[in-house]
C-alpha cells in the first residue's frame, strides 16, 4: 500500500491506519482548517441474492471550506465497490473504467444528476 497519494494535483499524506476505522490521508496545503481528506475501509459482505461472499471497499473524499461568513462546510464524494469472492480482476477493472469515465464526463451533473428525482 503507498502511503502518500496524489489526485488531481492534491498530496494526500498518511495520518493513520486502523483495522477499525480504516485509513485516513490527508492534505492541508490550502489551510489547517481547510483539509481535504481521503478516506479508505473495507468490510466484509455476503451478497442477499446470490449468497456470494466478498468485500466492500468505501472511499470517500472529504473537502473542508469557509464561505465569506465564515460558515465552515464539509462536501463529500464517495464510491462503494463490491467485489464478490468469484470476481476476476477483469471484471472489476471493467466495471471501475466505466465509473471514472461517467464521472469524467463533463455532463453527469447536468445530464443525471440535476435531473434525477
Amino acid at each position: 500500500m503507498n502511503a502518500d497519494l496524489t489526485f488531481n494535483s492534491i498530496a494526500f499524506k498518511k495520518s493513520y491506519d486502523s483495522k477499525s476505522d480504516g485509513s485516513l490521508r490527508r492534505s492541508t496545503t490550502r489551510a489547517i482548517n481547510t483539509p481535504d481528506d481521503m478516506l479508505v475501509k473495507n468490510q466484509g459482505y455476503t451478497d442477499a441474492s446470490t449468497k456470494v461472499p466478498g468485500t466492500r471497499y468505501d472511499l470517500r473524499f472529504d473537502r473542508t471550506d469557509i464561505n465569506a461568513d465564515g460558515d465552515k462546510y464539509i462536501s463529500s464524494a464517495y464510491v462503494v465497490i463490491a467485489v464478490p469472492e468469484k470476481a476476476q480482476s477483469s471484471d472489476v477493472t471493467t466495471l471501475v473504467a466505466t465509473l471514472k469515465a461517467a464521472v469524467a464526463d463533463a455532463n453527469l451533473i447536468t445530464n443525471v444528476l440535476n435531473s434525477e428525482l
